[in-house]
């Protein structure tokens, strides 16, 4: 379904046979397809990141990077610089399913849903998380 502002109104839920048939331009059809589908390949990057780590785990991972961040390099622990070096791992993987993100949302034949489209997840990652 689409959703679209066109000649001073809003439309929402929309097919695009529909808005075709009440003269919505090509382009405006276009624009809502690819906003539809922007919100589509978000909400699943989104599904993907938090089926790995939810909200509580990202919290508790940010409070224990700004504990060992708070003490001195050389009073750390190794379990210490563990947990750094694997939350610098996890970020970088968020950062690497925002841009799959970008390229998934632009190609409206990428296939998103598929396993492959998307950065596999390192594999460092879980055992960091289910400590928190």
């Amino acid at each position: 379904m689409l959703s679209f502002d066109f000649d001073g109104r809003r439309y929402e839920g929309w097919t695009e046979e529909d808005a075709r048939r009440a003269g919505v331009p090509a382009d405006v059809i276009a624009s809502a397809k690819l906003d539809a589908r922007r919100g589509a390949v978000s909400a699943e990057c989104r599904r993907r990141i938090y089926s790995v780590a939810s909200v509580e785990a990202q919290m508790n991972m940010a409070t224990a990077v700004a504990l060992v961040s708070g003490k001195a390099e050389a009073d750390r622990t190794d379990d210490d610089n563990t947990v750094l070096n694997g939350v610098q791992v996890a970020l970088a993987w968020v950062s690497d399913m925002r841009a799959a993100f970008e390229d998934l949302a632009a190609d409206p034949d990428a296939d998103f849903l598929s396993d492959a489209a998307w950065p596999a997840l390192p594999p460092e990652i879980p055992p960091l998380i289910d400590r928190f």
